[in-house]
């Protein structure tokens, strides 16, 4: 019977760390992976990208792309980044006879030139533009829905009208193109957007793609610069996010700041918003965790001092004959102790190295699973793992221990069974901590995660107690 209630103890020590370090594992996996994931998606790294947009006198462009990389740098937190530029000139005139000539009136439709990011770009007919000058003509490619609408194809040659009264430029269109993606971040440096047309009080149609050095070449006017810097998030965990939201509000409001770029119109990102929203899931994910964790350790908790109170009185026979025999009480509570640590340290070693394994497999099940999401989990867990386990492990040996200590320590004397009103009262009690569990469920409509007076948010302790407060009534 005693190696039973040993092996019943050990058993319940072992799966009870096991579970709580595999919970603790998959909690920071799995948090780490949301938050990797959510900020690659599409509409997210959109908002998350800085976009700055400056007017730079030509011979101030490289400075200024200087600063602006390195501000990136900073607002992201040292985070390796990814800088992506766009170039325009001036405004430019578009020839009268490409509109119809009930429209030939009024203002005339208006092109830039631009140097874009190929990668963002497909050729749809054509070639692209190359940074030769051909008999005095500037090579440009057009928005496929440009070209449509004022009827050019690739061969066609137009002259276009500085609206700042500098020069003319006689341009080549050698191809069309259109975006890979128009919902990408890049486009957002874009004032079309990517679509290639914008109607207003006049028409805009553009940009003109040329070669990468023809804005800064003098043979066009100068116009806005454009950086949209995106931050590569695949090093990323949920504990820096506080240091990210932090270096993306101050490094934002520091990049205005620099000389070079005193001349933008805008500076920013919506990082520290995105930052928010993310955290506030992971928060609700987090909280929901904790609940099933504090049932799962009330009941492991039940069953291991049940356990360990019938392991007591096995031993009351032997207790009894170690003391005659002269055994201090010290001596009894050191090899109860012992005894503890025996059920105990086994858990402590094996529950960490199986928390890999059991959140790998946690991952992999359901609809979690056909979602495709990566998790990165340390063969030897992580620190936060092995302190859990070893704070569970030591919570369960003393639940092991405690008893023992007190049979040895009291006296040779039996205490009488507690009085009826005693008994009485701790049912009355246990009703009132459901009571208030079930009040402090029913009041609350915003959640376990709340915001404390300076906005930040976490996690209400009482909320998530107040499950494991109904089940131990």
């Amino acid at each position: 019977m005693y190696r039973a209630l040993l092996g019943a103890a050990l058993l319940t020590v072992l799966l009870t760390t096991t579970v709580l370090a595999a919970l603790t594992a998959y909690s920071g996996a799995i948090g780490d992976a949301a938050l990797r994931r959510s900020l690659a998606e599409q509409r997210t790294s959109a908002e998350a990208a800085l976009v700055v947009k400056a007017d730079v006198p030509a011979g101030e462009r490289k400075a200024a792309d200087a600063d602006v990389r390195a501000g990136a740098r900073d607002v992201f937190d040292g985070l390796p980044v990814r800088v992506r530029t766009l170039l325009r000139s001036g405004s430019y005139a578009l020839p009268a006879s490409l509109r119809p000539d009930s429209e030939r009136g009024g203002n005339p439709d208006l092109t830039q030139f631009a140097a874009l990011d190929r990668t963002q770009v497909r050729t749809v007919a054509g070639r692209l533009p190359r940074a030769a000058v051909t008999g005095g003509f500037v090579e440009v490619a057009l928005p496929q829905s440009a070209a449509r609408q004022l009827g050019v194809v690739p061969g066609d040659r137009l002259t276009v009208t500085d609206q700042l009264h500098g020069p003319a430029v006689r341009v080549l269109i050698t191809g069309v193109y259109r975006p890979v993606d128009v919902r990408a971040p890049y486009w957002q440096l874009d004032e079309l957007g990517g679509r290639g047309v914008q109607t207003s009080s006049f028409t805009t149609y553009g940009p003109m793609l040329t070669a990468a050095g023809v804005p800064t070449s003098g043979r066009v006017s100068v116009g806005a610069s454009g950086w949209l810097a995106s931050a590569d998030y695949s090093s990323l965990t949920a504990e820096r996010i506080g240091a990210l939201r932090e270096a993306a509000r101050s490094g934002s409001a520091q990049l205005r700041k620099r000389p070079s770029l005193s001349g933008a119109t805008v500076a920013a990102t919506a990082l520290p918003d995105v930052l928010d929203r993310i955290e506030r899931s992971l928060l609700v994910t987090r909280s929901s965790m904790l609940i099933v964790a504090g049932q799962l350790v009330l009941l492991a908790a039940c069953a291991l001092l049940l356990v360990a109170r019938l392991l007591s009185s096995e031993r009351t026979a032997e207790t009894r004959l170690l003391r005659a025999r002269g055994a201090t009480r010290a001596r009894l509570a050191g090899l109860a102790a012992l005894e503890a640590l025996l059920i105990s340290v086994p858990a402590v070693l094996v529950a960490p190295l199986l928390s890999g394994p059991l959140t790998r497999l946690l991952v992999g099940q359901g609809a979690l699973g056909r979602t495709g999401v990566r998790v990165e989990v340390p063969v030897g867990g992580r620190p936060e793992v092995w302190v859990v386990a070893a704070g569970v492990a030591a919570l369960c040996a003393l639940a092991v221990a405690v008893p023992t200590w007190r049979a040895s320590f009291a006296g040779a004397v039996r205490a009488g069974a507690l009085p009826a009103s005693v008994r009485g009262g701790a049912d009355v009690g246990l009703v009132v901590v459901a009571g208030v569990a079930f009040w402090l469920l029913g009041s609350q409509d915003s959640g376990a995660v709340t915001a404390d007076r300076e906005g930040v948010l976490g996690v209400d302790p009482l909320l998530v107690a107040a499950p494991a407060l109904v089940l131990l009534a």
